[in-house]
């Protein structure tokens, strides 16, 4: 989509191009254009451009992203999707690990962001929103790209891409690898290594294929030198996925795809907990987990006011660990899924979006999440929207079965179970209500959008203790007591996110957002586990000719992430400057900017005892 070409569309809120006054609800575009300016250095980052998002680092190469709260250090109630393809890994505790997503950021077109269930459109993942990542055509690319950044705390970057064509065939292929030095004081340095390629295959006029393919391979220091328990030490993590996406004109708009992707994940991290004595306790939280998905999909027009997409979808989850679960066998998960998503122009002033999603697990059994959405363009710029809907999300493996055994290496003796298995649980639930009201100008790229909603989420899960199901007892357990998950949790949450883009160039902007937010809850935890208020302004503008200047300001009230006890942080604020220069010779395009990211005091984000230190940067980008 160009610019300035097209009223601006958002891709996926309901598996439907749209206008976004047409869209079920309220979407956040994070553009090519904006993610440069932002100097960002991966996705999550990008997110302090949401409202009602919370963003944190529990160490150097884990990166908490969570909206409108409800998150340890452990997020799982939203969805990443790339290319079609869920990023989401809800096999362990994490359901997003941002370290294992092998798209460079400069490969990204486009971002979009569904704050609020879109369960109707992709699935029980999907229960608090959804960020959708959408790369750039291959051909799209430079022929050559480098990039290379240099900077403060140990930051450090190196990027390489290259695309090439092949008759109809086009290919891109993209290399790095990026690490820094981590939080104060603990040492958390990490080095991340990724391959990322795009094969575009254009079979005829109206088909084609698309080839995925990529790996992100990590090393990461965490522990403490001072707790035998937590060493201090190397965790190695590999993520790599193989898609295949085809996709058929029909005619007259319509449209059928199929997509297939294989993903495999597995960490390395083992160490040993002396006693004393010549006794000691073997950890290995090694893991692997296999998934394999396929979807069909199709898009027609029954008539000239009337669009829908359909599909059928199935997957299989293969989840392994010995630690984590007490068991040599492989945990299998099993998902059918069939969804419809419909908008109906009733007329010049009323768009109606309707949409549902049936999910059935072997460990769940069958749910229906359905949402109904009614637009009102009072005139062609100012719309009315209203929306309500239902969504569950279904619970990972180790939700249901973790049982974490720690059993001394001579004896075989049971010193410590730390997690329990929790049968019987459901899923939990999601009712969301929003209206909202959205203003347009400049063919919809300046714009004002307010939403306010109610949402509340029952059967939600808390962790309580209670006595151990080991027999004998493990040894260590304190009054026999261990932690594991009861659906007792009640949550609603109630606010409103306003945002704001004056844009009236592709590269001149400036906006910024507004979130006020209320959890009431019967767990104490969860209330706090949100701010009351954020704020963002971010702004850029062309300076003088060919140097280019952005800055961004955040402001996040006080909030304590969830089970976090006495460890509330307080509000702060953190700012962000860039400066670029671009030139050009002989068909070398180049660009060298210059930043401070964290521009304040230092804050914390995750725990008050880790600092996020001020950092300068330098990048060199160079294409031809």
């Amino acid at each position: 989509m160009r610019f300035l070409d097209d009223i601006p569309v958002v891709l996926s809120a309901a598996r439907l191009v749209q206008p976004l006054k047409d869209a079920p609800g309220a979407v956040t575009i994070i553009d090519r254009a904006m993610i440069r300016a932002s100097g960002a250095r991966d996705v999550a980052e990008l997110l302090t451009w949401v409202p009602g998002f919370q963003t944190g680092r529990k160490n150097g190469s884990t990166a908490l992203t969570t909206y409108h709260g409800l998150s340890d250090d452990a997020p799982r109630r939203m969805l990443v999707r790339v290319d079609g393809r869920s990023a989401y890994s809800p096999y362990f505790i994490s359901g997003i690990e941002w370290a294992k997503i092998s798209v460079d950021i400069d490969d990204i077109e486009r971002i979009e962001v569904f704050r609020g269930s879109n369960a109707a459109a992709y699935g029980s993942n999907a229960f608090l929103g959804v960020v959708n990542i959408i790369t750039r055509p291959a051909a799209d690319t430079p022929r050559y790209r480098v990039r290379l950044t240099e900077g403060e705390n140990g930051i450090q970057e190196r990027v390489l891409s290259t695309r090439q064509q092949f008759g109809d065939v086009t290919a891109r292929l993209t290399v790095g690898r990026q690490g820094d030095n981590g939080l104060a004081p603990i040492d958390d340095t990490y080095r991340n290594q990724r391959v990322d390629a795009r094969v575009d295959w254009q079979l005829t006029p109206d088909q084609e294929v698309e080839f995925h393919l990529g790996f992100a391979d990590g090393r990461a220091r965490t522990g403490l030198t001072t707790d035998v328990s937590d060493p201090a030490r190397s965790v190695d993590n590999y993520t790599g996925f193989g898609q295949i996406r085809w996709r058929k004109q029909l005619g007259l708009g319509d449209e059928i795809k199929a997509t297939y992707f294989h993903q495999e994940e597995r960490a390395a991290d083992a160490f040993f907990v002396p006693l004393g004595g010549g006794l000691g306790v073997p950890v290995n939280y090694g893991n692997r987990a296999l998934r394999d998905d396929i979807e069909v999909e199709h898009l027609i027009h029954p008539r000239g006011d009337l669009r829908l997409a359909w599909g059928v979808g199935l997957r299989e989850d293969r989840v392994s660990s010995t630690q984590i679960f007490n068991t040599d066998d492989n945990i299998i998960v099993r998902q059918t899924r069939l969804f419809a998503n419909t908008e109906w122009q009733v007329s010049p002033h009323w768009t109606l979006n309707a949409g549902a999603m049936l999910e059935k697990t072997n460990e769940t059994g069958l749910r229906l999440s359905p949402r109904f959405a009614a637009n009102f363009h009072v005139v062609p710029d100012t719309t009315l929207r209203a929306a309500v809907s239902r969504a569950y999300r279904n619970l990972t493996p180790f939700e249901r079965q973790a049982d974490v055994r720690f059993y001394e290496s001579s004896t075989g003796t049971l010193v410590r179970q730390s997690f329990q298995p929790s049968p019987g649980l459901r899923p939990e639930r999601i009712t969301t209500r929003e209206i909202g009201i959205r203003q347009e100008w400049q063919s919809g790229r300046s714009n004002i959008d307010l939403r306010l909603f109610d949402e509340r989420v029952e059967d939600m899960l808390r962790r309580i203790t209670s006595p151990s199901n080991a027999n004998p007892a493990p040894v260590l357990n304190t009054n026999g007591e261990t932690p594991h998950y009861t659906n007792g949790g009640y949550a609603r949450i109630r606010g409103a996110e306003l945002t704001g883009l004056y844009r009236p160039t592709h590269d001149t902007w400036i906006g910024g957002h507004y979130a006020s937010l209320d959890i009431n809850s019967n767990d104490e935890f969860a209330d706090r586990s949100a701010p009351n208020e954020q704020f963002s302004v971010f702004a850029a503008a062309q300076v003088l000719p060919g140097w280019h200047m952005s800055l961004t300001h955040h402001f996040v009230g006080s909030m304590q992430w969830y089970t976090q006890d006495k460890n509330r942080l307080k509000a702060y604020r953190q700012t962000n400057l860039r400066l670029a220069h671009g030139f050009a010779a002989r068909g070398l395009r180049g660009e060298i900017a210059v930043g401070v990211q964290h521009w304040t005091d230092a804050f914390a984000d995750y725990l008050p005892s880790l600092t996020r230190p001020t950092q300068a940067y330098a990048t060199l980008r160079l294409e031809y």
